[in-house]
């Protein structure tokens, strides 16, 4: 391949396998850097904001000043030289005082993401967390910080947030997010993934602006980058990166994916724990993958 392209990457899941690390293991920062070497643009797409991802970054000695980033699902893009911020969706007050109440018909806890410009605050009520929950944001209290326990949510003089969300059962979390397609169809997007804890049981709902998606992501920073989004290639392993393999011209689902996740990619890679991705990464920056169009099952034009 003599002309660049765009390869974006999921973190949790997929460079990181959040059961046992935290921090990004030496082939992955290796593999992320031969990419970027290579000459082409390497972003990472993820579920995390903007705080969390500079968490892990500073924990694992590895902070590209120019890396571009689809954070929060698509609610933010980073890109650019000098790195800006491109996108950002925000739900506005009454959106968010309504989410927060369909949250609690459904006997869910909500967590409310403040905007980067608010400090990126986790906003959560101080009632009875389920295991998986409570682990979730422990754990991000520890790693991350920035994390404020409030009596009611509602009360908090809201302005703008960029995400209401929570974890709990998948039963829980399916009825919650069609009650919010139904209450405020057209204004919010719920992204539903597989927790990584829980063994499956456990689902995220996340309601967003209706704009937001990995795949939305990818097509700004294709167009600020100047490569045809035909060019990019996605590595993901959950719901919430099909509208990225959807955008994107080739995607890798890891092995350890849900099946109806691997069936909407082009091939799967190897399991997280044995570093798929940083293998599919080093064939990238070898200049071997992804096949071109010209050849059997491919996607890419070369």
């Amino acid at each position: 391949m003599n002309r660049p392209l765009l390869v974006a990457v999921d973190v949790d899941g997929t460079l990181l396998d959040t059961e046992f690390d935290d921090v990004l293991g030496l082939r992955e920062i290796e593999a992320l850097d031969g990419v970027r070497a290579a000459g082409h643009v390497l972003a990472l797409c993820t579920g995390r904001n903007l705080n969390s991802v500079r968490g892990l970054m500073e924990k694992s000695n590895w902070d590209p000043e120019d890396l571009p980033m689809v954070l929060l699902n698509g609610a933010v893009v980073w890109g650019g030289s000098p790195r800006r911020k491109l996108s950002c969706n925000i739900l506005d007050r009454e959106q968010i005082l309504e989410l927060v109440r369909l949250f609690r018909e459904h006997d869910t806890v909500p967590m409310v993401y403040g905007t980067d410009d608010d400090g990126g605050v986790l906003h959560h009520e101080s009632r009875p967390l389920n295991d998986i929950l409570g682990r979730y944001i422990g754990n991000r209290r520890e790693t991350v910080g920035a994390i404020h326990t409030v009596d009611d949510l509602t009360v908090l003089p809201w302005e703008q947030a960029l995400e209401v969300g929570t974890i709990d059962l998948e039963p829980k979390v399916r009825a919650l997010s069609a009650a919010i397609a139904d209450r405020l169809a057209g204004q919010v997007k719920v992204i539903n993934t597989r927790s990584l804890l829980g063994g499956g049981r456990y689902f995220w709902a996340e309601a967003f602006h209706a704009a937001t998606d990995k795949g939305r992501g990818l097509k700004v920073l294709a167009a600020e980058c100047g490569i045809p989004v035909a060019r990019s290639v996605a590595i993901g392993d959950n719901y919430n990166d099909l509208d990225m393999f959807a955008a994107a011209g080739f995607s890798v689902a890891m092995a350890g994916s849900p099946d109806d996740v691997k069936d909407r990619a082009d091939m799967v890679a190897g399991p997280v724990e044995k570093s798929g991705a940083a293998e599919i990464l080093e064939r990238i920056a070898r200049g071997d993958f992804p096949p071109a169009a010209d050849t059997p099952g491919g996607r890419i034009v070369a």
